[in-house]
């Protein structure tokens, strides 16, 4: 029986959450130093299918997103010529917009920690479910920031041939790199431990406070 899976009527619930939370801080020691070297490795699937999928809807517009280390390079099929955004073959290079994929890759190591502090069950099967989750939204905060930095950089030559308006894709990047990577970690670990009757004791002690 695991610490999230038992509670009794004495109150003990309070102790056994203070433990995970140990437990949770303890976790992110070596999930954070394992994410630094490793966090090139774990964005790279994410930033290839970023690329095929802006490259396949934005054709006129993205050349390429391509990762170094754990920065990525978003290039286009514009340059600058005269402080006027060109073609890049009459501009004779390419504007391209770097960003690292750290701000969004750090819910990982922080969901590693949340999994694992959580005794019994398959715990590397349950992390690995949890992380593809967090991978869809990876690459939904990669694409994201990706048409923000068109958005900034392009000017009218993007908004006016994009039909998302610009306030849709100002939310869905504030959204992506300042909600998600540290909210969904919490939200698909609450979500695989929903049955937890200890979780479920105390929501329903502070649905009394309420």
């Amino acid at each position: 029986m695991s610490d999230l899976d038992a509670s009794t009527n004495d109150g003990s619930s309070a102790p056994k959450l203070y433990r995970f939370v140990g437990l949770v801080f303890i976790w992110m020691v070596p999930s954070f130093a394992l994410w630094v070297p490793l966090s090139a490795m774990l964005a790279a699937p994410a930033v290839w299918l970023t690329n095929v999928i802006l490259t396949y809807f934005l054709p006129d517009v993205v050349h390429e997103l391509t990762l170094n280390g754990t920065q990525t390079l978003l290039t286009t099929h514009f340059g600058e010529l005269n402080s006027e955004i060109v073609s890049a073959r009459l501009a004779g290079y390419r504007i391209a917009f770097p960003f690292n994929t750290q701000i969004l890759t750090y819910s990982l190591p922080f969901y590693a920690a949340l999994s694992y502090a959580t005794p019994g069950g398959d715990s590397f099967g349950r992390f690995a479910r949890g992380s593809l989750a967090l991978y869809v939204l990876l690459i939904v905060g990669l694409i994201s920031v990706s048409l923000k930095s068109l958005m900034l950089g392009l000017g009218p030559v993007f908004i006016d041939g994009f039909s998302t308006p610009a306030t849709i894709i100002g939310i869905s990047y504030q959204f992506s790199t300042l909600m998600v990577p540290p909210l969904a970690p919490v939200l698909v670990w609450a979500w695989q431990s929903r049955h937890s009757p200890l979780l479920q004791k105390l929501l329903v002690k502070q649905q009394d406070k309420l």
